[in-house]
């Protein structure tokens, strides 16, 4: 499988040479802009990492930051900046500071090659906290399941605070306490934020793969 890359860059010096870099690895790269675009491109395609040149993102009178931000919380991010006087290409590490250098190549080898590409959910995710045990083993007893609880829910499925290591293979179950019925709802990893890796909850990013009606029709009433 080809790794797609998002560039969000205006046209120039600088977003030749990310490009440039990013074929020399035999990476696919889409490019936009403004950050404004990266709803609509994230919808359309499947991406494995995004990267931001940062005078771009200064310059855009973003509509909406915060949620450019979520958006970009999913994905293996970059901010980069560009001068042929000074070393050419910095890499900033998403939620670092300026001292935290990171080379581009180093980047993509590394955390964009491995993640599997991912688009955006359609369905709108609400930010619901249910108290649930999340399970790895149907058979485990209850009291083994990690007690934790929901970040956000949409429809389709929803992000569980966790610390625990997860990867997108592993088997996962979620039991909903506000649910009248307690079957465990059979889950897909979707992506997986570890703890300490980025400014941001760890957790597991997750679809519903199965649901009783009765769940189903639940769900809905607090959505």
């Amino acid at each position: 499988m080809n790794t797609k890359i998002l560039l969000v860059a205006e046209g120039g010096l600088a977003r030749a040479a990310y490009t440039a870099v990013l074929h020399d690895l035999n990476v696919e790269v889409d490019c936009i802009a403004s950050p404004d675009e990266m709803t609509n491109a994230l919808i359309d395609a499947e991406y494995s990492g995004v990267l931001v040149d940062v005078p771009t993102m200064i310059r855009c009178e973003c509509e909406d930051k915060n949620r450019i931000t979520r958006v970009m919380d999913r994905f293996p991010v970059l901010r980069l900046m560009y001068n042929p006087s000074f070393g050419g290409i910095r890499g900033l590490a998403q939620g670092g500071t300026m001292r935290d250098n990171r080379d581009l190549s180093d980047f993509i080898l590394h955390e964009c090659i491995p993640f599997r590409p991912r688009s955006i959910r359609l369905a709108q995710r609400q930010d619901i906290t249910f108290n649930v045990l999340l399970l790895d083993d149907l058979d485990c007893l209850e009291a083994k399941a990690e007690r934790t609880v929901t970040v956000n829910v949409s429809e389709h499925g929803c992000f569980v605070y966790s610390a625990n290591d997860w990867n997108l293979h592993s088997p996962a179950w979620l039991i909903v306490n506000e649910f009248d019925d307690k079957t465990p709802i059979e889950l897909k990893i979707r992506w997986h934020g570890a703890w300490g890796h980025r400014m941001s909850l760890p957790g597991i990013g997750t679809s519903f793969e199965s649901m009783s009606a009765h769940q189903y029709v639940q769900l809905h009433s607090y959505l």
